[in-house]
């Protein structure tokens, strides 16, 4: 065990701060200017920006209050879906290191009822295999 991602791919299966999206003005040009697509039960948005920021490809994950009003509930979901992304992100990254715009985008949960790991992996998969389709 030398600690090598099971997957075979030379991203490191980590989910650093720098991959964080966390600029205010990069979130609002995403939810404002950015394109959209639904792939239940999420909600993704995306961006191309020339920003200064640490990494080149940025995630906001986000769970709505109104549909889970216990922050445990939500805090497990948020849990799921960056396990989910940290895992299998290499599918969206290989494809972005040959560009130089940086990409953020967002995943929001629209479900109104607890999800299971293997359902988040399978949909965080395909979406990722689409957001690295619809952007190049």
């Amino acid at each position: 065990m030398s600690g090598e991602p099971i997957t075979g791919s030379a991203t490191p299966q980590t989910f650093k701060k720098a991959e964080r999206l966390t600029s205010k003005k990069i979130m609002d040009e995403l939810f404002n200017r950015g394109s959209s697509f639904v792939l239940y039960p999420f909600r993704v948005g995306s961006i191309e920006h020339d920003y200064n920021v640490p990494s080149k490809v940025q995630v906001l994950i986000s769970v709505p209050k109104k549909n889970f009003p216990l922050a445990v509930h939500r805090n497990r979901i948020k849990r799921l879906i960056r396990e989910a992304y940290r895992k299998n992100k290499f599918l969206l990254i290989e494809k972005r290191s040959s560009t130089k715009k940086n990409l953020a985008f967002s995943i929001v949960f629209t479900d109104k009822k607890l999800p299971d790991y293997f359902l988040v992996e399978e949909k965080i998969i395909a979406l990722l295999t689409q957001l690295s389709r619809q952007i190049k």
